[in-house]
């Protein structure tokens, strides 16, 4: 049994590395005139700079994991709430005019 959660958890581990929000591309999120699409490239890249610099990577991972661990654990009673690292992200691409989808 504990081999089991720890290949679950190693798994979880890796799988929640990365934050891939989905951006709409196609127009403007409301708040510019023209749109801002075209910078999404380099905004994504300064978002992801930021998040490294102000978030530890494995402490937000085995936070989330165990928010996961005891939503599962109480059948989802208890909500698990998103990685820091997701929600650092989702709020810098929010406010450089992307609309974040996910």
């Amino acid at each position: 049994m504990k081999k089991i959660m720890g290949v679950i958890m190693s798994f979880a581990l890796l799988t929640n590395c990365s934050t891939n929000l989905v951006v709409d591309t196609k127009g403007r999120s409301g708040t510019f005139d023209k749109s801002t699409a075209h910078e999404l490239t380099d905004d994504r890249i300064i978002c992801n700079q930021i998040v490294k610099e102000n978030v530890n990577g494995t402490v937000d991972n085995t936070k989330f994991l165990y928010a996961k661990y005891i939503e599962l654990a109480t059948l989802g009673l208890v909500k698990a709430e998103e990685r820091k690292a997701t929600k650092i992200n989702r709020n810098c691409l929010s406010q450089r005019g992307h609309s974040v989808l996910n």
